[in-house]
């Protein structure tokens, strides 16, 4: 464990997370093949830089599997499918494992026919959504990945959460350059902005909470942010969200359409119980109403390099832009969290995250230190 160059985050060696992840969900029932693939997506979000989707989402799966909303014995299934499309049911399973069985289904469907569809319904938190279009872009073709959520943002002109707070990612191959990876959120601000913000004392980047007496817009989460005992990341909010321009809004509903309206059985954002507080208690509905991921294989109709050359032909027109005074470089999206994690360094990790996961790792019987001693042993 070290300090970064910033001094609100500290540093760790993500293979050592990595395996602490696996340990600690086998600690949890969770059987090998399906604790390592959730690790191995958690340690992704850690690799990518992404500090609520890392460590500080590792939580999620802790919490529900200890109630048992997450059932650790239940293995995904397919429940329905054709030439080009298939309909994972995870039985309220993780989502790290269902996704990642969606999307490479949709890449061999794709290989045969072009373009295909992944769904999947009645599974819990799926983490950082770059992962899964990755999975894809190694593999020389597109991908785009959703999901929705339990309600975590007001509608434009609303002052109450009724859509979620969807992860939006796409990614095509790249070439000598690194692929062109979008991954974002359609939302403001989520409850891992919202508890960042508030651990750290700072105020949001905009004003995207609405009291919700006064109707007047905040970016100040402290009268309202609810700290939950023991956790880094899971909190209530009682003031709702908002979105900070009509595009954000739309983009939202975009993500509900694939992840919910087009996916058989189902539930929509507003369907879905909240506040995050609500799942603290043993429940028997998935935290998650459903998600899409869409594979594209363009050798299909072009030669197998073209769409490397022309990903790298595009970052470099972008990469050689004229800059502003003052900037060093211009980046492409993806392209930072692709490079460290091609590089395996250490990552930056929030201190909250941090405190959680050394509770957590207690609370099954292990200790950070027994397990750096294991891991260290098998480096």
């Amino acid at each position: 464990m070290g300090e970064a160059a910033n001094p609100e985050v500290l540093t760790e060696d993500p293979d050592f997370l990595e395996h602490g992840y696996r340990r600690v969900l086998g600690e949890l029932g969770f059987s090998e093949e399906h604790a390592r693939v959730v690790a191995s997506c958690v340690s992704d979000g850690d690799r990518n830089g992404k500090l609520t989707q890392g460590l500080g989402v590792f939580e999620i799966p802790v919490l529900l599997a200890r109630t048992g909303t997450l059932d650790v014995t239940a293995t995904p299934v397919v429940a329905n499918e054709g030439p080009t499309w298939t309909v994972i049911d995870a039985r309220r399973s993780s989502g790290q494992w269902a996704l990642t069985m969606a999307t490479e289904a949709a890449m061999a469907k794709a290989r045969r026919h072009a373009v295909a569809v992944g769904f999947v319904r009645d599974f819990n938190d799926a983490g950082a959504f770059g992962t899964y279009v990755r999975m894809a872009a190694r593999e020389n073709m597109f991908a785009l990945a959703t999901n929705n959520s339990l309600p975590l943002v007001s509608p434009w002109g609303g002052m109450e959460n009724v859509l979620s707070g969807a992860p939006f990612a796409a990614a095509a191959p790249g070439g000598d350059h690194p692929p062109i990876v979008a991954d974002i959120q359609a939302i403001e601000v989520h409850d891992g902005d919202l508890s960042q913000a508030w651990f750290q004392g700072n105020r949001l980047a905009g004003k995207f909470l609405v009291d919700p007496d006064t109707g007047e817009l905040t970016d100040d989460p402290g009268p309202y942010f609810k700290q939950m005992e023991d956790f880094g990341r899971i909190s209530d909010c009682e003031a709702p969200s908002v979105f900070g321009a009509p595009r954000m809004y739309a983009l939202n509903l975009f993500t509900e359409m694939l992840a919910g309206i087009i996916n058989p059985g189902a539930r929509l954002s507003p369907q879905i119980p909240g506040p995050p507080s609500y799942w603290l208690e043993p429940r028997d509905e998935a935290l998650t109403g459903g998600a899409c991921v869409i594979v594209i294989d363009p050798s299909h109709w072009m030669p197998a390099g073209e769409p490397s050359r022309k990903s790298d032909e595009l970052v470099e027109a972008v990469k050689g832009a004229r800059r502003r005074p003052g900037v060093d470089e211009i980046f492409l999206p993806g392209e930072r969290g692709w490079k460290a994690m091609a590089s395996g360094g250490p990552v930056e990790i929030l201190p909250a995250h941090w405190e959680s996961f050394v509770r957590i790792v207690d609370s099954v019987g292990l200790t950070v230190g027994g397990l750096r001693a294991e891991h260290e042993e098998r480096s």
